[in-house]
């Protein structure tokens, strides 16, 4: 035992030895940060745009300037042009052609460049309606860097007096009309990106309206400046070209149906070969299907049910970019193209093609911990089907397990879990709807079954669970509903110690591990602005919240009926006892970049469950645990609380380590080093509480007067190898602030030991 708990010490040594010279050594050279700057040139150390003007961001006007500073780490840290002052001009050696290879030279001033972003900036102002702008440079110098400060003048704004839309058609100008609002408004300033965005938005209307060769490019902006004041009068027609062309004219205001819909749904390697297929075809809903029925890639029926463009109906871009969305939504989906041609009847034939992904996918993953001598472990491996009945139903199957040893306790010395789930997604919404409902729909089905064995030297403990799942979405929000959620726990075994401790009729924790059934419903939002996110906004937020109760129904049942209770005063199904409870959790996280390659990260999350009727307590799966790999990082997993609870009995007690409630708040600083290598700096706090005062987990309960001192705290410092579809991270948590030691003045750690202080845990993806 005492080798195992030397190799680990060891290992965990070499971390951070490694986390040092990666980090702390490049540090050092980035302070030289004109190692190799010639005598008579500058190093461009800072840029820096002043206006003025509160309705213009001076960071974004950095994005037009050709020439910026090294880049930097939050903003002031330039470590990449650390990793290259660390080499030396010999390119014999490998480490310095590494280097430099990882690295980036100084940006050397060009004076040139700075005359061209004079001129960029004033093309930028002009078409934010600030025609008389002046943008003029100057420069600092301190040895040998230099600063760069572009000064704008932007002089009286242009701002639009009258506002026209002519158009020759009486029918289109009545739906431009028919808006709701247009972009552009009266005394709004001369911006040509929102008069852009005018064009595209009317072209799209149009376009909506059948206007099928209706593009933005066909509206011409016209703007007389001549006005004697800083006023434009401004009018949007048809460009003139047009506008003398009667044939042209009646192109662009020809409404187009839908006369025909042909899906081709194949395997890739019947594309590349489908002059030698003998396909057949069948007619879903007037929609044409071409298939391979010897190498069938779709049921021919799944794919027309989620084409919205149809037969009969006018052209809609709406329609075109719902059947994008509906496609590529299909997990078998590969290749997805649609294309329009132009009949003899004047009207739209319309052609899509979509191609089979590789219906089979194997995925493995693990992550551990270390803390105070004991060891953690825990892998998973997964198969995955993307169209296991040629509609895109998913088959997902996963078996997981997990290790702890646990050294330096005598009493327990190991526990392992196993488990696995398998479920069956449909790619449509399981209940009685209209078919057009159903074409618009994307809503999904999921009916899962999973089974879990527990074994710990005190107790065995067996979960077997079934459930139906409703997932839909609604703008940017995806929304979850858990229709039946069931769970059986059984324990077929318990010690006699165990028993005397946590079995007597008068605690309050037996229930949590008695046989017990759950019946559950839920329902929950997830929504993130992350898909429309570019770096000019600089941030991007995710936010996630479910409700869920159990005993409900069987409560009421219950009551219905008249059933009796038992010795206990609850009732039972089956013989077994029923949980009876509801639970919140919300979770909210925001990442906000400094720079394209480093960001800040703050999550926070919140989490309450309050037992009633036919349970005392929450169930011991439902309660909330505090530390681990994606909570507080100080500490191992289910090693803090609740409140001031600890644990110095020498024995893991999991039991008294869980509450009803939890907190967590977390910062976190991400920056990429070299490659794929990211590093982190991260500040935890957070605790979990009880809502009753139960005699087995003293000092726990949640009390306003209390709760804020109970709050834990930790800060560490990571490593990442972010290979964009998985992460491998390595976390090294150190407690700050630990509210389980009695005296008040120990809780704030300063005389930190290895044993007690420190926990080290590897995962794959990102904490939040």
């Amino acid at each position: 035992m005492l080798y195992k708990k030397n190799i680990f010490f060891i290992v965990k040594k070499k971390v951070i030895y490694y986390i040092i010279y990666l980090i702390i050594l490049p540090v050092l050279y980035s302070c030289n940060t004109t190692k190799y700057v010639p005598n008579d040139q500058y190093l461009l150390k800072k840029v820096q745009v002043k206006s003025n003007l509160p309705d213009v961001n001076n960071e974004e006007l950095k994005s037009y300037l050709r020439q910026t500073p090294n880049n930097t780490i939050l903003g002031f840290w330039p470590l990449k042009l650390g990793f290259y002052n660390l080499s030396n001009d010999d390119s014999t050696k490998w480490v310095n052609r590494w280097l430099r290879r990882i690295g980036e030279p100084p940006v050397i001033y060009d004076s040139l460049k700075t005359i061209y972003g004079c001129d960029e900036l004033q093309k930028v102002m002009f078409n934010k309606g600030y025609l008389n702008a002046k943008v003029t440079s100057s420069t600092t110098t301190n040895k040998k860097q230099i600063k760069v400060t572009y000064n704008i003048a932007p002089g009286e704004p242009y701002r639009l007096r009258n506002y026209f839309i002519t158009i020759p058609d009486s029918t289109i100008s009545t739906i431009i009309n028919k808006r709701n609002s247009s972009l552009i408004k009266q005394g709004d300033l001369f911006d040509v990106d929102k008069i852009n965005e005018e064009r595209e938005q009317i072209a799209r209307l149009l376009r909506n309206y059948g206007y099928f060769n209706f593009r933005k490019e066909l509206l011409f902006f016209y703007a007389d400046s001549t006005l004697s004041t800083n006023e434009i009068d401004a009018e949007l027609s048809i460009q003139p070209q047009y506008l003398e062309n009667d044939s042209a004219l009646q192109i662009i205001f020809a409404k187009k149906k839908i006369d025909s819909t042909t899906i081709i749904a194949l395997k890739d390697n019947d594309i590349s070969n489908i002059s030698n297929i003998d396909l057949d075809t069948t007619y879903i809903n007037n929609i044409k299907v071409i298939y391979n029925p010897k190498n069938k890639a779709f049921r021919p029926k799944a794919i027309a049910n989620k084409i919205s463009i149809i037969p009969n109906i006018y052209y809609s871009d709406f329609a075109v970019e719902r059947t994008y969305s509906h496609l590529n939504s299909l997990s078998a989906a590969k290749y997805v193209n649609i294309s329009f041609t132009e009949n003899s009847q004047n009207n739209l034939d319309a052609q899509i093609i979509i191609t089979q992904n590789k219906p089979h996918t194997i995925s493995a993953e693990i992550e551990g911990t270390y803390s105070g001598g004991d060891l953690g472990i825990g892998a998973a491996i997964g198969y995955k089907n993307n169209n296991i009945f040629q509609g895109s139903e998913i088959l997902n199957i996963n078996v997981n397990g997990g290790y702890e040893a646990i050294g330096s306790l005598s009493e327990y010395q190991s526990a392992w879990d196993i488990g696995g789930e398998a479920s069956l997604t449909f790619p449509t919404l399981l209940m009685p709807m209209t078919k057009d409902f159903k074409r618009r729909s994307t809503g999904t089905t999921e009916i899962a079954t999973s089974v879990n064995f527990q074994q710990r030297p005190e107790y065995q403990r067996n979960i077997a669970g079934a459930g139906i799942k409703y997932n839909w979405r609604w703008r940017r929000i995806n929304f979850t509903f858990n229709l039946l959620d069931l769970s059986y726990i059984y324990l077929p075994y318990m010690t006699d110690a165990f028993k005397d401790k946590y079995m007597k009729p008068t605690s309050s924790i037996r229930f949590s591990y008695e046989d017990h059934f759950i019946m559950r419903w839920g329902f929950g939002i997830n929504m993130s602005n992350r898909r429309n996110m570019t770096f000019n906004t600089s941030s991007f937020y995710t936010f996630r919240a479910n409700v869920r109760t159990a005993g409900n129904l069987l409560y009421g049942i219950s009551h219905l009926i008249n059933q009796q209770k038992n010795e206990d005063g609850v009732y039972e199904i089956f013989n077994i006892q029923y949980s009876q409870f509801a639970k919140a959790d919300i979770d909210f996280a925001y990442n906000w970049y400094i720079t394209e390659k480093s960001r800040f990260v703050f999550h926070t999350g919140l989490g309450v469950g309050i037992p009633y009727g036919n349970a005392s307590i929450l169930p011991f799966e439902e309660r909330y645990y505090s530390g681990g790999a994606n909570s507080m990082r100080g500490w191992s997993a289910r090693r803090l609380g609740p409140g001031n609870f600890k644990n110095n009995s020498g024995s893991i007690d999991f039991m008294k380590q869980s509450g009803d409630i939890k907190f967590d708040l977390n910062l976190e600083a991400r920056f990429r080093l070299i490659w794929k290598l990211e590093a982190a700096l991260f500040l935890d706090a957070g605790n979990i509480w009880t809502i009753h005062d139960y005699a087995e987990q003293p000092t726990g309960v949640f009390l306003w007067s209390e709760f804020y001192k109970q709050i834990a705290c930790n800060y560490g410092v990571g490593l990442r190898l972010d290979f964009d579809f998985f992460v491998i991270r390595v976390d090294m948590g150190i407690k700050l602030y630990d509210p389980g030691y009695p005296i008040e003045s120990e809780r704030w750690r300063t005389d930190l030991t290895w044993k007690n202080d420190f926990a080290l845990h590897f995962a794959v993806g990102y904490p939040f």
